[in-house]
């Protein structure tokens, strides 16, 4: 008598369709071309950003690593966290651009969601003896030798998020902003905020 032993998928099966998918929607971004109107830049952008941050959160999980987001005025940065050398390194990944840039006419704003967030980035601002939050630090990477990036945000290997807002908009027209929020479990809403419509 033979019996039917009824298999499911494990969990590495999953994980690892879910990081194909979103290696291949990265993929799909990155090649799609940057249309000149207000409204389509600023949405492209907020995609691509939505969609590195979906990727980082996958890498997170199944590589059991930390990754980490950096914010200036015309771009942001991704790093990840070296254990060996217990220092945040610029991502040298490609699917992951570790530095992405925005053209003249745009900016972007990111704000920590909550009182909590607020207090801890004054006190890792504050810090300067810890090797894990210092700016002072530096590692070799390769062979050029280049400073730690202290990130802003946090994408944990358990799947948390530092819960965030990301602004996007044109220096000439803001009104069409885009804003990218993350919260805690890492759930995505991109909101369109058009004046008029």
């Amino acid at each position: 008598m033979l019996r039917h032993r009824n298999r499911g998928f494990t969990l590495l099966e999953v994980m690892l369709v879910l990081l194909l998918l979103g290696m291949v929607s990265v993929s799909v971004v990155m090649t799609l071309p940057s249309s000149g109107s207000t409204t389509e830049s600023t949405e492209w952008h907020a995609q691509r950003f939505t969609t590195l941050v979906q990727l980082a959160q996958d890498q997170a999980l199944i590589l059991n690593t930390e990754f980490g987001i950096q914010f200036n005025e015309q771009g942001y940065t991704f790093t990840s966290y070296d254990v060996t050398t217990k220092q945040w390194i610029p991502i040298v990944d490609e699917r992951i651009k570790g530095d992405v840039t925005f053209p003249d006419d745009m900016l972007a704003e990111f704000d920590l969601s909550g009182s909590v967030w607020g207090e801890l980035e004054a006190v890792q601002n504050s810090a300067t003896d810890d090797s894990f939050i210092s700016d002072s630090e530096r590692v070799n990477i390769g062979e050029e030798e280049q400073s730690t990036l202290q990130p802003v945000i946090y994408i944990m290997a358990s799947g948390e998020v530092t819960p965030f807002s990301y602004t996007f908009f044109n220096t000439g027209d803001t009104s069409h902003d885009v804003t990218v929020k993350v919260s805690m479990t890492g759930v995505i809403d991109v909101i369109k905020e058009y004046d008029g419509e």
